[in-house]
């Protein structure tokens, strides 16, 4: 099942509300096609991840505090008629303002509050029901003239560590994780990037020993090495052409389950590009740029197989879906329209 996330309430003149909450879709991978099967009223679940283990979907209420910002938990039952209801599984009042991204730290979830500059840790009980809050960390930076902002928020087990792009501040935080869940902030091994370039998402390398993120205000997108104690990067490729790289508006970056692609979208100018990545030498390569099938790309995700590419067109309202060939190009087979204001996809 393919779950979509979305605004409910209108952001600004690109990012519309028409949402009704959490949907579910029904995804046939034999024809690339998507079929809606029922949805849950939810305020602004602008980013949702899955338990496909426990059925349970968790997403940030993106709203100010105080107006419902938070994070909230529904298991997903589907009969054999193929009717699809949803179970409460707890929401949480969160002590920050816009939550935006949240990400799985083992028994834990973390989550990142864009408008307030803090991460939260959320405790998960054994059935997948949230649990209570047992860390809020309020992000500050050094310097008097940035503001920071938490976006993004990944978990690499392996390292023990929590890895933050702080947009506001051009930095990508890391943290250490305690076997409760505490976290406590490394600041020594901080990557910094570009002023005003806005790392906006994190992904990890199938092998752990790399990383990519995208900028969100530069057409660019870095290869981080994450084979010593501090982040280093390795490479860094214009996802753009040069001459339109300050009107990017980047948005998701995904690797192909091979590890051998990325795929990262922009929003201004409504592309998915894809670049091959060279383990060994470190470095990227820049493949293709592909239209996306509708305006304002706000997410893309592989499918299981890694056969199928979707994106999630917010201005539009459309999702659109690609077939992967064996080499990551990209063909367009279809796009969905009448999906109200999507931000995320994910799978069940």
């Amino acid at each position: 099942m393919l779950i979509i996330g979305g605004y409910t309430e209108r952001v600004n003149e690109n990012t519309p509300g028409k949402a009704r909450g959490i949907s579910v879709y029904d995804f046939f991978p034999s024809e690339g096609r998507i079929q809606f099967l029922g949805f849950t009223p939810a305020k602004n679940p602008s980013y949702l991840i899955t338990d496909r283990k426990r059925s349970v979907v968790y997403a940030v209420l993106e709203n100010k505090q105080g107006e419902g910002a938070g994070v909230s938990a529904h298991k997903v039952n589907l009969s054999k008629q193929g009717k699809v209801w949803f179970e409460p599984f707890g929401e949480l009042e969160l002590p920050g303002d816009s939550p935006c991204h949240l990400c799985f730290a083992k028994n834990t979830l973390l989550v990142a509050s864009y408008g307030s500059n803090h991460l939260h840790v959320v405790q998960r009980e054994e059935d997948g029901v949230l649990g209570d809050i047992i860390q809020t960390i309020s992000l500050t930076s050094d310097k008097a003239d940035h503001q920071p902002h938490a976006h993004c928020v990944a978990y690499h087990e392996e390292r023990e560590q929590v890895f933050l792009c702080d947009i506001g501040d051009n930095k990508l935080r890391v943290f250490d994780r305690a076997e409760g869940g505490i976290l406590t902030e490394r600041p020594e091994l901080a990557l910094n990037f570009p002023e005003n370039e806005g790392p906006r998402h994190i992904t990890f390398h199938p092998d752990g020993l790399l990383a990519v993120v995208n900028a969100e205000s530069i057409g660019q997108v870095h290869l981080i090495d994450l084979s010593g104690e501090k982040p280093l990067r390795a490479n860094r490729m214009n996802y753009l052409p040069e001459r339109v790289m300050e009107e990017a508006a980047g948005a998701a970056v995904r690797l192909s389950t091979n590890g051998k692609m990325v795929y990262v979208s922009d929003r201004t100018f409504s592309v998915i590009t894809a670049l091959r990545i060279d383990e060994k030498a470190k470095n990227m390569v820049l493949r293709d740029t592909y239209p996306s099938g509708g305006e304002g790309p706000r997410d893309l995700v592989l499918s299981t197989s890694g056969e199928w590419l979707l994106t999630a067109n917010t201005v539009d309202h459309t999702v659109a879906v690609f077939r992967v060939d064996p080499k990551g190009a990209l063909t367009h087979y279809h796009t969905f329209k009448k999906v109200p204001s999507p931000t995320c996809l994910a799978w069940l």
